[in-house]
């Protein structure tokens, strides 16, 4: 068999049947653009986290040669600092990111390139803690080095980090870890698979549909927000289907709503309510949407890490239901913030009347940053806020169809409500994507053709959102205006 690296050993703990799966030939898909961002985004954090230790010496080769290498410098007093230190414990295997000699002992350094401190964080940390410590290393102290909110473009790479400590916390885990490890080397040793136990940790499973979901149209966890007391009250009960919860049972109205759709297979429409709401946009509309980038390392300078920056918008103008007049959109210079520009454009473009729809409240805080970057522009940012319609809870208040299964994403709406319009086929078809690919010209990866390609692709995706818009609002109307 072999090593069982931190990924697997975490994945197996929290979930035997999904580890298996990991280990005995899951197809693994191709990663997306915004997929490849974050594993770049943290290299890029480990390189800038060796370069504060000048004297640090880089453990290489496979696991056998790294091993060895490994135990060579540890035994060197000159070495005081040791990256991807490796070691092998049993099945298991762990790189430590940063080893730091603390007299006869070794500080243990876990990188991440997260910005904010969390469990998922120790634990990775522990694991690293409890394979180096089975194979002999004796260790001080354990800490993340994380990435700092402070830190702005142009700083120095000092600046760029904070250290915090775990050492109580991580030598508790790492000892739950080491109780574990047997269990977690038979399961993964066995050439059958666990049986998938269902679990509220499945609701976020990315194989959900492949295991517990699988062959089941109308899970209980389509139930928007479903809330953990109710979803084990139901599973107790033998209950998994939408169709079989009983009546007695007590749901939200919005839970009830989902119900109702599942039990008839049509629609469930709040006419009225529906009617009033459509009736309630104010023509001309415009139809908006905002595309955005965040990146770890600030692409421009003055911006904190992870901060959202809107890059671009889209917005078909409406003289009617249905009836474009105008469409105007605005991509920003990769090369450069233009937050302030395009703040400019969208004042201009959203004229000085009329209702701006928009999908979920996404649009409404990226005006208010925009509002708080440059204050000279903060009163006519308001003005376009108050403007604001919100297609998405119109939808999520008014209207309900069963192939929804519990979502009211665009993406989940769109195909139901007008069938004959989609994403699929285009180059970008979805907003993570289209902000690595912007992160991407921004970071000089592309040559001016492929820039072209790529500026072309992101207007046409923001373009579909806006448009989509358009014709749910139509069909929308068609459903329950068309009497009037």
């Amino acid at each position: 068999m072999g090593k069982i690296n931190k990924e697997l050993f975490l994945t197996t703990l929290s979930c035997s049947t999904y580890g298996w799966l990991l280990r005995y030939g899951h197809p693994q898909k191709q990663l997306s653009p915004a997929e490849q961002l974050k594993i770049e985004d943290g290299l890029d954090v480990q390189q800038k986290a060796r370069g504060l230790f000048p004297n640090g010496v880089m453990v290489s080769g496979n696991n056998k040669a790294s091993v060895q290498t490994t135990q060579q410098l540890l035994s060197d007093p000159n070495i005081t600092v040791i990256f991807e230190a490796t070691f092998i414990y049993k099945n298991y295997i762990t790189k430590a990111d940063i080893l730091i000699r603390d007299n006869s002992k070794w500080k243990i350094i876990e990188v991440k390139s997260n910005v904010n401190d969390d469990e998922k964080l120790i634990d990775d940390l522990a694991y690293t803690t409890f394979v180096s410590q089975s194979a002999g290393l004796q260790i001080s102290t354990c800490s993340l080095l994380l990435v700092s909110k402070d830190y702005r473009l142009g700083m120095s790479d000092e600046n760029l980090f904070q250290e915090i400590d775990h050492t109580t916390e991580v030598f508790e885990q790492a000892e739950k870890f080491r109780e574990q490890s047997s269990r977690i080397a038979q399961t993964l040793s066995s050439h059958e698979k666990p049986a998938p136990k269902l679990r509220w940790e499945c609701k976020k499973c990315d194989i959900f549909s492949e295991c517990c979901g699988e062959n089941i149209e109308n899970h209980i966890f389509d139930l928007p927000r479903i809330s953990h007391t109710k979803f084990c009250q139901l599973k107790d009960m033998g209950v998994i289907r939408i169709e079989y919860i009983p009546d007695d049972f007590k749901l939200t109205d919005s839970q009830n709503r989902v119900r109702q759709a599942v039990l008839s297979g049509e629609p469930v429409i709040d006419s009225d309510g529906l009617r009033n709401a459509l009736n309630s946009i104010v023509h001309p509309a415009y139809y908006l949407d905002f595309e955005t980038v965040q990146t770890c390392i600030p692409l421009y300078p003055g911006i904190a890490p992870y901060r959202q920056i809107p890059t671009q918008y889209s917005l078909h103008i409406c003289r009617d239901i249905g009836k474009v007049v105008d469409h105007r959109e605005y991509l920003a210079d990769p090369g450069k913030d233009c937050r302030r520009t395009l703040a400019e454009n969208l004042i201009r473009d959203c004229g000085s009347k009329g209702s701006i729809v928009v999908y979920t409240s996404f649009e409404k805080t990226i005006i208010n940053t925009l509002a708080g970057s440059f204050p000279d522009l903060k009163d006519e940012m308001e003005r376009i806020i108050h403007r604001l319609v919100d297609l998405h809870g119109i939808l999520r208040n008014n209207y309900y169809h069963p192939d929804f299964h519990g979502g009211y994403s665009i993406k989940k709406v769109l195909p139901t409500i007008v069938p004959d319009m989609g994403y699929e086929g285009m180059e970008v078809d979805n907003g993570l994507d289209a902000s690595a690919l912007f992160a991407y010209m921004a970071r000089g990866r592309y040559s001016q053709e492929e820039s072209r390609r790529v500026r072309d692709n992101l207007l046409e995706y923001c373009g579909v959102d806006t448009m989509a818009m358009v014709r749910l609002v139509q069909e929308l109307h068609r459903k329950v205006c068309s009497n009037d």
